[in-house]
């Protein structure tokens, strides 16, 4: 039977809730640490009321034969350059969150998506967001591959591990680790600042938006003035070269629990002191923090394709349970188009 594409009205909100937790309940069974609240629609209802009161969320729905087959929602991203969260979020973007879209059970993912996507991306160009981000389970090789079909690639990784799993290291330092405090937002910024260069080198190409430093400053200044979720900062010879942070509740996926889980916002090694196994010791004063504070899981996030800190993270427990792929789209189009 063929597609049929319209917009979402709110009478589609019962139908998509209960496309996501029959979603849901495929990913409880590939998917660690999975919330299994979320394979229940009461759970699914409350993570997409937010999409449909979105004003700055474009929602479609799928339809065959009268029935709903699939539904997608993407948020315009109209960040200020100054904004903090311009780190991570380019501003004028389009982003859809894992909880944004759905398939039915036994759909053509490819299909389905493809024609949402379409639609969607038509209404998007026209208007200037080049930028398209959408969030996948790590486990699902359908929905990935469809996307991958339609141009994405993935950007960013979120993973998960449990807390109580030791720590290997094979190369333990002897090291001074400390909380940081308000006092030491300089040690922090510097450590920061040292991430940022990494990550804009090849091949992760991420832009130093230097506009939004005093915020990024303000952020964490904030933060290291909470007393219960930690700046861990390793010191050598008396100087700064480590660092994990920690956030609650940070940015994990939505199907991780948040009551037992912690979010390892930034981990960094100064460059000069990288492969000696400063990291691995540093992460398992960390967990051992983390396990005593009563938090199960830790999550966090990682460039796709960094190359120290993705084989880092994985080979030390943490499992990946949700891809941000990306596709940037030839803004040529705007003003390269067919004749007459």
């Amino acid at each position: 039977m063929p597609l049929t594409i319209r917009d979402a009205v709110p009478s589609d909100l019962e139908t998509c809730t209960a496309l996501l937790a029959g979603r849901h309940r495929r990913d409880l069974q590939r998917v660690p640490f999975f919330n299994p609240a979320l394979a229940e629609p009461a759970a699914c209802l409350a993570l997409l009321e937010p999409l449909f009161a979105n004003t700055y969320a474009d929602g479609l729905v799928a339809e065959t034969d009268g029935q709903t087959v699939g539904f997608l929602f993407g948020e315009r991203m109209l960040l200020a350059p100054t904004d903090f969260a311009s780190n991570f979020v380019a501003p004028h973007s389009i982003a859809v969150p894992v909880e944004g879209h759905a398939v039915a059970a036994g759909e053509d993912a490819l299909s389905v998506y493809r024609a949402l996507y379409a639609e969607l991306a038509g209404r998007w160009v026209q208007d200037g967001f080049f930028i398209h981000r959408v969030a996948v389970t790590a486990e699902d090789p359908e929905v990935q591959d469809a996307w991958v079909t339609l141009g994405f690639g993935r950007a960013l990784t979120a993973a998960v591990r449990a807390t109580a799993e030791p720590v290997n290291v094979s190369r333990s330092r002897q090291l001074r680790i400390e909380q940081a405090s308000p006092e030491d937002i300089d040690d922090v910024m510097m450590l920061i600042d040292e991430q940022d260069a990494w990550h804009w080198r090849s091949p992760m190409f991420w832009p130093v938006v230097h506009e939004a430093g005093p915020a990024a400053r303000a952020f964490n200044h904030n933060a290291l003035r909470s007393s219960e979720i930690p700046y861990f900062v390793a010191y050598e010879e008396g100087k700064a070269i480590a660092m994990q942070t920690f956030l609650r509740p940070g940015s994990p996926p939505p199907f991780v629990d948040p009551a037992s889980n912690v979010y390892l916002f930034e981990g960094v090694v100064a460059s000069h002191a990288r492969g000696g196994g400063i990291g691995g010791t540093l992460l398992k004063h960390s967990m051992e923090w983390a396990a005593r504070s009563g938090f199960e899981t830790c999550t966090l996030h990682f460039a796709s394709a960094n190359p120290l800190g993705a084989p880092f993270w994985q080979g030390h427990g943490f499992r990946p349970i949700e891809h941000a792929m990306q596709r940037i789209i030839d803004d040529r189009v705007i003003w390269a188009r067919p004749r007459g």
